[in-house]
């Protein structure tokens, strides 16, 4: 049963009631109370036309279970929803779990037994300094988060009360309104100089031809590792024009199977040309990995798909596995402490000292526009305006 009573001059409460609950031993229910605006007031066809389709509604979302009610709605209950309702359905995998992962540990634990309409910008306020001191991070690592950490959990807190403010309606004020994200201190980046890339190179070629393909796709193509996972021969490799195209992304393996994504952004999907030496080992690695299929033969579990590094069996590696891979060959060969996505940052910082044009660079990394990888790599091209600006010192007249 539904219906509908005016409260006040421009109010009206919608009453939905869905029959005898026998846990509860009463009837279930549910009201909600809206606010018309002047306009409608002046016509009664408009007006009832107005209620009959705000009471449907409601009545939809009661008997679907989505209705909260927010008198008595707990920041953890309505966190719940959240998850329910938007994390799964709006953000990506890597990112849904960003979510989940500071929901769990941080927001939830200090927030979740507030009354969600009683949350005020103090409390906020309040939580957010918390993140800042000893003691606070589950890892059990002395200090406060780092900033980048602080500011993903400000970004979750925002986009939760813009769904209960604007999409729910649960609350009439976002308590984030008027502050501002924590400051992300930017760190300096690391890659290795000409010289250094040059030795770990060196290094490379000690090491298994699939593992040395793919540690080189990381620097001279600037492939994100789950890039270069995603690799199959019959999609990706464009063998008359020399390079790879960038289509997938495997971010994460679950329950031993890849989770086959699209890459980081639009900008992300490109195709990357390669030098004449990488693909004439590609080739040859090419011919191996043929011959490895070949003696499988039923023992294949890569299905149709051809990826081009994979576990000996065809399934592609677990998506932590490159990273494990690097941190065992820099120790082995000594080569400078840098992680497998500085590999990138080498590309990129390489070509921007060789004096590479912005544009092409940006293309080539899948970046969305040449101003962001300027900005991403700006102590780099700092260091070559300062080197181009010392080349004109020579012309001072008055250097003796």
């Amino acid at each position: 049963m539904a219906h509908y009573q005016q409260r006040g001059k421009n109010s009206w409460l919608l009453v939905v009631e869905t029959g005898f609950n026998p846990i509860k031993k009463k009837r279930e229910r549910f009201t909600k109370t809206i606010r018309v605006e002047d306009a409608l007031l002046k016509t009664k066809r408009k007006l009832k036309n107005h209620l009959d389709d705000q009471l449907y509604k409601f009545k939809i979302e009661v008997e679907a279970g989505e209705y909260i009610k927010p008198e008595k709605t707990t920041f953890e209950s309505f966190a719940n929803k959240y998850i329910e309702k938007i994390i799964f359905k709006k953000y990506a995998y890597r990112t849904s779990e960003m979510h989940l992962s500071h929901l769990k540990n941080y927001i939830v634990p200090a927030l979740g037994h507030l009354k969600l309409d009683q949350i005020r910008t103090m409390h906020i306020v309040e939580f957010m300094d918390s993140l800042e001191k000893d003691g606070i991070r589950i890892d059990g690592k002395t200090g406060g988060l780092a900033d980048s950490t602080r500011r993903d959990i400000y970004k979750v807190l925002k986009s939760m009360f813009n769904v209960a403010v604007k999409q729910w309606k649960l609350i009439s004020v976002n308590p984030l309104e008027g502050l501002t994200p924590p400051e992300v201190q930017k760190k300096e980046m690391k890659y290795f100089e000409a010289h250094e890339a040059k030795q770990c190179i060196a290094a490379l070629y000690k090491i298994e031809m699939k593992w040395r393909l793919y540690f080189l796709g990381a620097m001279i193509g600037g492939f994100r590792r789950g890039e270069g996972t995603a690799f199959e021969w019959h999609l990706d490799v464009d063998w008359e024009k020399g390079g790879f195209r960038v289509n997938r992304s495997i971010p994460k393996t679950i329950n031993g199977n890849p989770l086959v994504k699209d890459p980081k952004s639009w900008s992300s999907k490109r195709f990357v040309k390669m030098p004449d030496f990488y693909m004439k080992e590609l080739a040859a690695y090419y011919r191996m990995w043929q011959k490895e299929k070949d003696i499988l033969g039923d023992a294949w579990e890569g299905e149709d798909h051809q990826y081009i590094f994979h576990n000996g069996k065809g399934k592609p590696y677990y998506y932590t596995t490159p990273t494990n891979k690097w941190s065992k060959f820099k120790k082995k060969y000594d080569v400078k402490n840098i992680r497998l996505h500085d590999l990138r940052h080498t590309m990129v910082a390489l070509l921007i000292e060789a004096g590479e044009n912005m544009s092409a660079i940006q293309k080539r990394a899948g970046h969305a526009s040449p101003q962001i990888t300027s900005n991403i790599y700006g102590h780099v091209t700092e260091e070559l305006e300062n080197k181009t600006a010392e080349y004109f010192n020579q012309f001072n007249p008055k250097k003796d």
